[in-house]
């Protein structure tokens, strides 16, 4: 067991590069913005050039990692990820090559979901399954918390919007080190190709799925949008927006945490229906609220139940049906659900950012966030559930 647990803290650690890297960028959109005269649907397009190359690379990283190893395509993955953070803040000269290079660290990155959580899945006993997800999930909340907050005191700092990345560049190499020396590789149990088709014909996944889509819409309109909102809309500086913002984080640690705990008691599904109706809420609330305890209130319950308390919820529940399914395909299925669900990442910006040129403010985008976010409450009704009480 002692592997157990040292796999489980060094992909929550991993899971808060991962975040750092990502999340930093959010509070420096409207700088961005500013030095290359972008529009809205600009700003949010180089979001969505990350999410694009990140999307593909769930997929790819899936069928490598079952056919070749888990762990190889993880340390390779991880490297390119920090030649893409090294690169935008040292080589993103120009609109253009910023694009190129968001897009290159989106790739890298975006193997490790499927990657990691395979690796737990097929490392940690099947009772634990809600926990470890929920203690790796955790690593996103503390990333996530740190991009936002660490932002607007590097740009103060330095007096350029590059360094935020150049600072968390030597993290993310560190991490595809680590991986290399402390983690054991895994292979799938059974000798036989893993199957896209096979996973994309069981309903429970592709409901799963669905709703997996469902609950990121909301969680990136909030995540990416929400410092743009706070500075433009609701007269917040830039560290403070992501301060903000960070507050999700703050009440996601102590949320996923119980949830994975609890979903390893009560269930998967009966979870999710009670977690699905409040996080729309909290939502749509968000667009409504003007003080700021109201934004507080509001942003700590999204983060009591929103996509991260959600998040190892819905790994323990795929996780369940491949292993009774499926094994030899764990990491196609699992990079199936994630490539599904960051699909949402490539919208989202996109039409939340036409949204705001289109009407003037961003309130929008967070009433469709919520409506989108409501939709896989039911998904969620079609999987059965897969702890027996």
């Amino acid at each position: 067991m002692t592997y157990v647990y040292r796999a489980i803290a060094l992909f929550c650690l991993g899971w808060a590069v991962v975040y750092a890297d990502r999340t930093v960028l959010y509070p420096m959109l409207p700088v961005i913005g500013r030095e290359f005269q972008l529009s809205g649907a600009k700003m949010g397009a180089i979001t969505s050039a990350y999410f694009l190359l990140y999307t593909m690379a769930q997929l790819t990283s899936g069928l490598l990692g079952d056919r070749f190893g888990l762990k190889r395509v993880l340390v390779l993955f991880s490297f390119v990820a920090a030649l893409g953070i090294g690169a935008i803040g040292s080589l993103a000269i120009s609109y253009f090559t910023l694009i190129i290079f968001v897009a290159l660290h989106g790739a890298g990155a975006g193997a490790y979901y499927p990657m990691a959580y395979s690796l737990t899945m097929y490392t940690v006993p099947r009772e634990m399954r809600g926990l470890s997800s929920a203690i790796i999930g955790s690593g996103m909340s503390v990333g996530m918390a740190s991009g936002l907050l660490l932002a607007g005191p590097l740009y103060h700092a330095a007096g350029n919007w590059r360094s935020p990345f150049l600072v968390l560049a030597a993290p993310t190499f560190l991490s595809a080190a680590f991986y290399q020396g402390l983690v054991r590789d895994v292979r799938p149990p059974v000798a036989r190709k893993p199957s896209i088709l096979a996973v994309l014909k069981d309903r429970d996944l592709l409901c799963l799925n669905a709703a997996g889509f469902c609950s990121l819409y909301g969680y990136w309109v909030t995540l990416i949008w929400g410092p743009t909102f706070f500075q433009t809309e609701r007269g917040l500086g830039l560290t403070a927006s992501g301060v903000y913002t960070g507050l999700i984080a703050i009440a996601a640690i102590p949320a996923s945490l119980t949830a994975g705990r609890l979903t390893d008691r009560v269930g998967r599904k009966r979870l999710t229906l009670v977690l699905f109706p409040l996080a729309t809420a909290s939502i749509l609330a968000l667009a409504h609220v003007h003080t700021k305890l109201g934004l507080i209130l509001v942003l700590l319950a999204y983060g009591l139940f929103g996509k991260l308390a959600w998040d190892p919820v819905a790994i323990a529940w795929v996780g369940d049906r491949v292993q009774a399914t499926k094994p030899e395909a764990m990491g196609t299925a699992i990079g199936v659900f994630s490539f599904v669900s960051v699909l949402s990442a490539i919208v989202a910006p996109v039409v939340t950012g036409w949204i705001k040129d289109l009407t003037g403010s961003l309130a929008g985008g967070f009433y469709v966030g919520a409506m989108v976010a409501f939709f896989g409450f039911f998904f969620s009704l079609v999987p059965g559930e897969t702890v027996k009480r």
